[in-house]
């Protein structure tokens, strides 16, 4: 991809808005966005942190004392992490189980103490309240195919149990703030390109790289004089054409706005430069985190006062190699958000930014030998300025093997529903409650409509 300078990218992006007969619409979005903007509540943003394959939150955080880690311990054997290795936590309310945090997540330790960091204990894809019993029984509606990567990720992330929508839970909730901008299609932006949380809303998801926007192959030169500037410009002018054909017509279109708000979001990345925070080595989840923290850096160039973004970590699906692969993803987890949150605080929008874990679903209790299967309920982390920290939300499990928790070959059913996680988050974000029962239709299900991780 070239790298563009300033003096390009700006003669370009008028150049691209001219010829894409976009100037007056643009400046017309603008000046009726920056109304509803005054008067809309400050900028807010979720991040959504996708931890692919079925992380074992079980291992992530753990009961540290007494006969609950005795059977944890017991349960996993020599997939346990050792007492004496476990990261103390003192969770704020009373009562709770006394946990510890797996000793390679470190970093989260002075931000959950400094109550920028929470959990939400034993998260899962629920059609209504349901426990071991029931399950057994089968007396209550599950989601389907439970414990499917594909089917539970899709579940989790399009919340769409009475398959009322063909379209993520992100979308839907982009889809409402898209008219309050001037940029409606940066309502929604992903760093690894198509996913179900954003997928099928009226505005498509704005896709990135962690590298940044990408370019027009043989289109991208533009330097004086350079043999692509007129095949540009044929190309703009074929967008141009008065197509009669509806299809045509769209795709032009469609084409037009991505030219012009690629342009346009790379020339204000080029000028806001790089991050003073340090990016960690290697880690691939804090290079999205850090584009993710310059897209927000922007955020006024385009007037945006509700953005949605979409990163994403993969390898945890443990099945084997469980003791030499989880340290190494959970080092990356902690080391990104530790960044993420060392980020938000140099341009200054902490308190306007909350990241979530999201994944398939979580582990057995019983391993397969190095590894564990697909489970059920899991453990979530949620951070930001605005988050109530210090704190362990909702209920943690007995960590054993048919334990009450534990409906067959270690899988814990979980006693927090993925819809009620999203729709403490929505709330957040600013949606009604009307908006948020019609975006997550088995919410009517639950007593509970906000699990209490924000002040």
């Amino acid at each position: 991809m070239n790298t563009y300078n300033r003096r390009n990218l700006l003669k370009l992006g008028c150049q691209t808005i001219v010829g894409a007969g976009l100037l007056s619409s643009t400046a017309a979005r603008i000046a009726n966005a920056q109304s509803a903007a005054q008067s809309a509540a400050h900028y807010r943003a979720l991040v959504c942190i996708n931890l692919d394959g079925g992380n074992d939150g079980f291992n992530m955080l753990v009961p540290r004392t007494g006969a609950a880690y005795s059977e944890y311990k017991d349960s996993r054997r020599h997939l346990a992490v050792g007492a004496a290795d476990l990261i103390g936590l003192s969770p704020s309310t009373a009562n709770t189980t006394p946990v510890g945090l797996n000793p390679y997540m470190q970093q989260l330790k002075p931000l959950f103490d400094q109550g920028h960091v929470a959990f939400q204990a034993n998260v899962g894809t629920m059609i209504e309240p349901t426990t071991p019993d029931d399950v057994r029984n089968e007396s209550v509606r599950l989601p389907e195919q439970l414990f499917s990567h594909h089917d539970q990720a899709r579940q989790w992330q399009k919340l769409d149990h009475y398959h009322s929508w063909n379209s993520g839970w992100g979308a839907r909730a982009a889809d409402i703030f898209a008219s309050q901008q001037a940029y409606p299609n940066l309502a929604a932006i992903s760093l690894v390109g198509s996913n179900e949380w954003q997928a099928g809303g009226e505005q498509a998801a704005f896709t990135i790289s962690s590298e940044g926007v990408s370019s027009y192959a043989g289109m991208d030169d533009m330097s004086e004089g350079s043999w692509q500037m007129p095949r540009r410009q044929a190309f703009i002018e074929l967008l141009n054409h008065q197509y009669q054909n509806v299809f045509e017509r769209s795709y032009a279109e469609m084409q037009s706005r991505a030219l012009v708000l690629s342009t346009n979001v790379g020339a204000a990345l080029s000028r806001l430069g790089e991050l003073q925070t340090p990016v960690p080595k290697d880690n691939r989840l804090a290079q999205q985190l850090a584009m993710v923290a310059k897209l927000i850096a922007i955020k006024d160039e385009f007037r945006m006062t509700r953005q949605l973004f979409y990163v994403n970590l993969s390898g945890f699906d443990t099945h084997d190699d469980q003791l030499r692969v989880q340290p190494y993803l959970y080092s990356q987890v902690a080391d990104a958000l530790a960044f993420f949150h060392q980020a938000l605080t140099e341009i200054d929008q902490l308190n306007n930014v909350t990241s979530f874990t999201t994944s398939d679903f979580g582990r057995s209790v019983s391993g397969n030998g190095d590894g564990t299967d697909h489970g059920w309920g899991n453990h979530h982390i949620v951070m930001g300025g605005a988050v109530q920290g210090t704190d362990v939300y909702g209920t943690m499990p007995r960590v054993t093997v048919d334990g009450p928790d534990d409906y067959r070959n270690g899988r814990i059913v979980p006693t927090t529903a993925v819809s009620q996680y999203a729709a403490t988050h929505l709330r957040w974000l600013g949606l009604s409650e009307a908006d948020i029962d019609n975006l997550l239709p088995s919410l009517k299900n639950f007593n509970k409509r906000d699990l209490g991780f924000y002040g």
